[in-house]
Protein backbone atom coordinates (compact mmCIF):
# COMPACT_ATOMS: atom_id res chain seq x y z
CA UNK A 1 0.00 0.00 0.00
CA UNK A 2 2.86 2.58 0.87
CA UNK A 3 4.78 1.00 -2.21
CA UNK A 4 1.46 2.29 -4.31
CA UNK A 5 0.87 5.64 -2.76
CA UNK A 6 4.58 6.70 -3.07
CA UNK A 7 4.69 6.05 -7.14
CA UNK A 8 1.03 7.66 -7.27
CA UNK A 9 2.82 10.84 -5.76
CA UNK A 10 6.25 10.50 -7.77
CA UNK A 11 3.46 10.43 -11.03
CA UNK A 12 1.61 13.22 -9.83
CA UNK A 13 4.79 15.72 -9.69
CA UNK A 14 5.83 14.90 -12.91
CA UNK A 15 2.79 15.54 -14.78
CA UNK A 16 2.60 18.86 -12.63
CA UNK A 17 6.38 19.22 -13.77
CA UNK A 18 5.37 18.69 -17.30
CA UNK A 19 2.64 20.99 -17.18
CA UNK A 20 4.91 23.83 -15.35
CA UNK A 21 7.55 23.47 -18.21
CA UNK A 22 5.08 23.18 -21.15
CA UNK A 23 3.19 26.58 -19.49
CA UNK A 24 6.80 28.48 -19.50
CA UNK A 25 7.77 27.48 -22.86
CA UNK A 26 4.52 28.77 -24.35
CA UNK A 27 4.94 31.87 -22.70
CA UNK A 28 8.37 32.19 -23.72
CA UNK A 29 7.37 31.77 -27.20
CA UNK A 30 4.65 34.35 -27.60
CA UNK A 31 6.88 37.08 -25.81
CA UNK A 32 9.04 36.36 -28.77
CA UNK A 33 8.64 39.36 -31.36
CA UNK A 34 8.63 38.29 -34.59
CA UNK A 35 11.57 39.56 -36.61
CA UNK A 36 10.42 39.90 -40.61
CA UNK A 37 13.57 38.94 -42.89
CA UNK A 38 14.41 42.01 -45.42
CA UNK A 39 11.43 42.96 -47.78
CA UNK A 40 14.29 44.89 -50.40
CA UNK A 41 17.36 42.68 -50.26
CA UNK A 42 17.99 40.63 -53.54
CA UNK A 43 18.43 41.67 -57.51
CA UNK A 44 16.58 43.11 -60.02
CA UNK A 45 15.80 43.93 -63.62
CA UNK A 46 13.38 46.85 -64.48
CA UNK A 47 12.41 49.59 -67.11
CA UNK A 48 11.94 52.96 -67.27
CA UNK A 49 10.85 55.96 -69.28
CA UNK A 50 10.17 59.93 -68.63
CA UNK A 51 11.23 63.14 -69.67
CA UNK A 52 14.83 65.12 -70.07
CA UNK A 53 15.92 68.36 -70.38
CA UNK A 54 19.49 69.76 -71.40
CA UNK A 55 21.40 72.86 -71.42
CA UNK A 56 24.76 72.97 -73.85
CA UNK A 57 26.77 75.99 -72.76
CA UNK A 58 29.13 77.05 -75.14
CA UNK A 59 31.93 79.48 -75.27
CA UNK A 60 34.06 80.91 -78.24
CA UNK A 61 37.04 81.79 -76.35
CA UNK A 62 39.10 83.31 -79.17
CA UNK A 63 35.53 85.30 -80.27
CA UNK A 64 36.31 84.85 -83.59
CA UNK A 65 32.93 86.40 -84.20
CA UNK A 66 33.97 89.79 -82.73
CA UNK A 67 30.89 89.33 -80.27
CA UNK A 68 30.12 91.54 -77.66
CA UNK A 69 29.46 87.95 -75.25
CA UNK A 70 30.47 85.26 -77.18
CA UNK A 71 29.04 82.68 -74.98
CA UNK A 72 25.93 80.72 -76.02
CA UNK A 73 23.34 78.11 -75.01
CA UNK A 74 21.51 75.64 -76.67
CA UNK A 75 18.43 74.05 -74.31
CA UNK A 76 16.78 70.55 -75.92
CA UNK A 77 14.36 68.39 -74.34
CA UNK A 78 13.49 64.74 -74.78
CA UNK A 79 11.97 61.77 -74.15
CA UNK A 80 14.67 59.18 -72.04
CA UNK A 81 14.15 55.63 -71.47
CA UNK A 82 15.59 52.29 -70.86
CA UNK A 83 16.31 49.55 -68.53
CA UNK A 84 17.98 48.95 -65.57
CA UNK A 85 19.61 46.33 -63.32
CA UNK A 86 20.63 46.39 -59.74
CA UNK A 87 20.84 44.59 -56.52
CA UNK A 88 20.05 45.50 -53.08
CA UNK A 89 20.91 44.72 -49.31
CA UNK A 90 18.87 45.91 -46.40
CA UNK A 91 20.24 45.54 -42.67
CA UNK A 92 18.64 44.07 -40.35
CA UNK A 93 20.91 45.25 -37.37
CA UNK A 94 21.74 48.07 -35.56
CA UNK A 95 20.84 49.52 -39.17
CA UNK A 96 17.63 48.27 -39.06
CA UNK A 97 15.77 49.57 -42.24
CA UNK A 98 18.61 51.04 -44.81
CA UNK A 99 18.89 49.31 -47.81
CA UNK A 100 22.54 49.59 -49.66
CA UNK A 101 22.67 48.64 -53.47
CA UNK A 102 24.37 49.29 -56.70
CA UNK A 103 22.26 50.09 -59.89
CA UNK A 104 23.15 50.29 -64.18
CA UNK A 105 20.95 52.15 -65.93
CA UNK A 106 21.30 52.44 -69.47
CA UNK A 107 18.83 53.06 -72.76
CA UNK A 108 18.38 56.49 -75.35
CA UNK A 109 17.63 59.94 -74.59
CA UNK A 110 16.34 62.24 -77.38
CA UNK A 111 18.43 65.35 -77.38
CA UNK A 112 18.72 66.59 -80.74
CA UNK A 113 18.53 69.87 -82.17
CA UNK A 114 19.95 72.48 -84.70
CA UNK A 115 20.63 76.21 -84.70
CA UNK A 116 22.62 78.95 -85.83
CA UNK A 117 24.67 80.88 -83.00
CA UNK A 118 24.93 84.24 -82.64
CA UNK A 119 22.01 84.53 -85.23
CA UNK A 120 24.90 83.69 -88.14
CA UNK A 121 22.97 81.69 -91.07
CA UNK A 122 26.54 80.30 -91.65
CA UNK A 123 27.38 79.10 -88.40
CA UNK A 124 26.00 76.03 -86.96
CA UNK A 125 25.35 74.34 -84.00
CA UNK A 126 23.38 70.81 -83.66
CA UNK A 127 23.70 67.85 -81.24
CA UNK A 128 22.24 64.10 -81.65
CA UNK A 129 20.47 61.71 -79.86
CA UNK A 130 21.89 59.25 -78.71
CA UNK A 131 22.79 56.11 -75.91
CA UNK A 132 23.37 56.66 -72.42
CA UNK A 133 24.51 54.75 -69.09
CA UNK A 134 25.75 54.78 -65.60
CA UNK A 135 26.23 52.82 -62.65
CA UNK A 136 25.76 54.41 -59.09
CA UNK A 137 25.34 53.40 -55.66
CA UNK A 138 21.98 53.55 -53.87
CA UNK A 139 21.51 54.05 -50.12
CA UNK A 140 17.99 54.72 -48.85
CA UNK A 141 15.67 54.33 -46.05
CA UNK A 142 12.76 51.29 -46.21
CA UNK A 143 9.58 52.06 -43.92
CA UNK A 144 7.64 48.68 -44.87
CA UNK A 145 6.58 48.88 -48.81
CA UNK A 146 8.05 52.46 -49.04
CA UNK A 147 11.78 52.39 -50.00
CA UNK A 148 12.97 56.62 -50.08
CA UNK A 149 16.75 56.31 -51.75
CA UNK A 150 19.57 58.66 -52.85
CA UNK A 151 22.42 57.77 -55.62
CA UNK A 152 24.94 58.55 -57.57
CA UNK A 153 28.11 57.65 -59.65
CA UNK A 154 29.45 57.77 -63.38
CA UNK A 155 27.80 58.71 -66.43
CA UNK A 156 28.12 58.99 -70.18
CA UNK A 157 26.57 59.85 -72.97
CA UNK A 158 27.30 59.43 -76.91
CA UNK A 159 24.74 62.12 -78.33
CA UNK A 160 27.50 63.82 -81.36
CA UNK A 161 27.38 67.39 -80.78
CA UNK A 162 28.62 69.49 -84.35
CA UNK A 163 30.01 73.14 -84.89
CA UNK A 164 30.40 74.10 -88.46
CA UNK A 165 31.03 76.93 -90.53
CA UNK A 166 29.99 77.36 -94.15
CA UNK A 167 31.92 78.40 -96.83
CA UNK A 168 32.66 82.11 -95.74
CA UNK A 169 31.40 81.92 -92.73
CA UNK A 170 34.96 83.21 -91.87
CA UNK A 171 38.06 84.23 -93.08
CA UNK A 172 39.95 82.29 -90.89
CA UNK A 173 38.05 79.05 -92.33
CA UNK A 174 37.47 80.35 -95.80
CA UNK A 175 36.08 76.58 -97.47
CA UNK A 176 34.23 76.06 -94.46
CA UNK A 177 35.27 73.84 -91.29
CA UNK A 178 33.42 71.47 -89.04
CA UNK A 179 34.20 69.62 -85.65
CA UNK A 180 32.40 66.95 -84.50
CA UNK A 181 32.63 65.08 -81.07
CA UNK A 182 30.87 61.82 -79.69
CA UNK A 183 31.06 60.44 -76.10
CA UNK A 184 31.69 62.13 -72.66
CA UNK A 185 31.90 61.10 -69.39
CA UNK A 186 30.79 62.55 -66.46
CA UNK A 187 28.52 62.58 -62.93
CA UNK A 188 25.19 61.41 -62.24
CA UNK A 189 22.82 61.94 -58.96
CA UNK A 190 19.89 62.17 -58.01
CA UNK A 191 16.98 60.25 -56.06
CA UNK A 192 13.60 58.85 -55.41
CA UNK A 193 10.74 56.84 -54.02
CA UNK A 194 9.79 52.88 -54.56
CA UNK A 195 7.17 51.02 -53.59
CA UNK A 196 6.45 47.61 -53.38
CA UNK A 197 3.02 46.72 -54.90
CA UNK A 198 3.68 42.93 -54.85
CA UNK A 199 5.84 40.73 -53.24
CA UNK A 200 8.32 39.81 -56.82
CA UNK A 201 7.59 44.14 -58.12
CA UNK A 202 8.05 47.72 -57.71
CA UNK A 203 7.15 51.10 -58.92
CA UNK A 204 9.32 53.77 -58.81
CA UNK A 205 9.62 57.97 -59.89
CA UNK A 206 13.29 59.45 -60.06
CA UNK A 207 15.12 62.24 -60.41
CA UNK A 208 18.49 62.72 -61.94
CA UNK A 209 20.94 65.48 -62.39
CA UNK A 210 23.92 64.64 -64.79
CA UNK A 211 26.97 66.73 -65.12
CA UNK A 212 29.17 65.68 -68.59
CA UNK A 213 32.14 68.88 -67.41
CA UNK A 214 33.51 70.91 -69.88
CA UNK A 215 34.78 69.79 -73.81
CA UNK A 216 37.16 71.18 -76.25
CA UNK A 217 36.22 71.21 -79.83
CA UNK A 218 38.26 73.10 -82.03
CA UNK A 219 36.56 74.63 -84.87
CA UNK A 220 39.52 76.24 -86.89
CA UNK A 221 43.26 75.56 -87.33
CA UNK A 222 44.87 78.93 -86.26
CA UNK A 223 42.42 78.50 -82.80
CA UNK A 224 42.88 75.12 -81.27
CA UNK A 225 40.56 74.34 -78.72
CA UNK A 226 38.99 77.61 -79.74
CA UNK A 227 35.49 76.54 -78.31
CA UNK A 228 34.92 75.62 -74.52
CA UNK A 229 31.74 73.77 -74.12
CA UNK A 230 29.47 72.09 -71.10
CA UNK A 231 26.53 69.43 -71.11
CA UNK A 232 24.44 69.35 -68.07
CA UNK A 233 20.68 67.57 -68.23
CA UNK A 234 18.06 66.44 -66.01
CA UNK A 235 15.74 63.60 -66.12
CA UNK A 236 12.47 62.76 -64.23
CA UNK A 237 11.22 58.98 -65.02
CA UNK A 238 9.27 56.38 -64.34
CA UNK A 239 9.86 52.53 -63.99
CA UNK A 240 9.16 49.47 -62.72
CA UNK A 241 11.16 46.81 -61.32
CA UNK A 242 10.72 42.50 -60.72
CA UNK A 243 12.40 40.84 -58.08
CA UNK A 244 13.94 37.88 -59.07
CA UNK A 245 13.60 35.43 -56.64
CA UNK A 246 11.50 34.16 -53.99
CA UNK A 247 11.00 37.04 -51.36
CA UNK A 248 9.20 37.74 -48.22
CA UNK A 249 5.17 38.94 -48.55
CA UNK A 250 4.68 41.62 -45.67
CA UNK A 251 1.53 40.64 -43.32
CA UNK A 252 -1.65 42.12 -44.14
Amino acid sequence: MKKTLAAAAVALAGAAGAANAADMYAGGMKDVAFVPPPLWTGLYIGGHVGGAWADLQTSDTFDIFGEANPRFTDSVSGVIGGGQIGYNIQANNVFNGFVFGFEADFGGIGFSFNHHPFNNVLFNDDMNSGFYADFTGRLGYAAGPALFYFKGGWAYFDGGRTLSLAPGGSPLCPTGCSISANGISGWTAGGGVEYKFAPNWSAKVEYRHFDFGNADQTLTPLFPSGFDRNLSADSVTFGVNYFVGSVYTPLK
